[in-house]
């Protein structure tokens, strides 16, 4: 087993990592089935061992000013199987927009027939806002300055957000309903509103099943929908197959007009790199050089209470 110490050094070298970047942190990254927990905080523990999860996206690259995210994440089951805690770190930044939020979560798990859980969980936490709008580059006044007032100061706000989730899985599937915030936030009102708003709140749904195919092969279809009353919705829709549960690769299709492509490979039994990129076919596709996402992931304990611990 591992020492303390390297649990320690690592935790606090993924949080060194995760914390100076700046980002725009998407509702779900492209490779949300792999961290589950990233867009429901209900399947905290679903792994059975303490789960580090570090993720890094740019998106539209070649664009100025366009959004990219860096994203941390730790879960893990307790020592009484029905609770599990959850912590989320975020940065992000798109044009002079700059967020750092942090997101803690309790989840009580009961057991089912034939290994299957049903979570219930809730998180809570916060995210400082800041726009740098002395950044923004405006025609000069009458003194050759910036004598436009709306761009003189820049602005720093603090919105607490609140949110739960639901979620039923077992070693070959997965399905899960959450609310992230139910708090909406308008940066752009005087001194910062945020008001408790179930009409503007995002509501996620995600659903998977693990096929076995023959011998060292298995195929991974999985879905993801948010649906947002006011700010537009999204289906992602994708699939992966997996091989001796070691190499997998995947197509998928975003709603928003983008195609995906993703891999990854699982180094040791513990660790696992993956990499996905993200092409528009949309109006914006002949100004950037799409999206890429970069993720590494690693499992402390030798062995995963999982038949499929790698991949599901």
């Amino acid at each position: 087993m591992m020492r303390v110490s390297q649990l320690i050094l690592m935790t606090v070298f993924m949080l060194l990592v995760a914390l100076p970047s700046k980002g725009q942190r998407d509702v779900v990254m492209s490779q949300y089935m792999h961290n589950r927990y990233a867009v429901n905080t209900a399947f905290a523990g679903n792994r059975e061992v303490l789960s580090l999860y570090g993720g890094y996206r740019q998106k539209w690259l070649g664009f100025n000013g366009a959004p990219g995210s860096m994203l941390f994440s730790m879960h893990t089951a307790l020592k009484k199987e029905q609770m599990a805690l959850g912590l989320q770190v975020f940065n992000q930044q798109y044009g002079v927009n700059k967020e750092t939020g942090f997101s803690l979560a309790y989840t009580y798990r009961l057991k089912m027939p034939k290994g299957q859980k049903l979570a219930f969980s809730i998180n809570g936490g916060g995210v400082f806002y800041n726009a740098q709008w002395t950044d923004v580059d405006v025609y000069p006044g009458t003194n050759g300055g910036n004598d436009d007032p709306e761009f003189a100061a820049n602005e720093s706000n603090f919105a607490p957000a609140i949110g739960f989730g639901t979620a039923w899985y077992a070693h070959d599937f997965f399905l899960g309903v959450s609310i992230p915030n139910f708090f909406y936030f308008d940066p752009y009102s005087q001194g910062g509103e945020n008001t408790f708003a179930l009409e503007r709140a995002d509501y996620l749904l995600t659903a998977g099943y693990l096929f076995s195919l023959k011998q060292k092969w298995h195929l991974q279809p999985s879905v993801l929908a948010r649906v947002n009353p006011e700010f537009g919705s999204f289906v992602d829709v994708n699939a992966s197959v997996i091989y001796n549960n070691q190499l997998w690769m995947g197509v998928g299709y975003r709603s928003t007009k983008d195609l995906t492509a993703m891999m990854g490979y699982q180094i040791t039994p513990q660790f696992r790199l993956s990499y996905s990129y993200d092409y528009s076919t949309g109006h914006i596709s002949s100004y950037n050089h799409g999206s890429h996402e970069l993720a590494i992931q690693y499992d402390f304990g030798f062995r995963v209470k999982s038949s499929s611990p790698k991949f599901f």
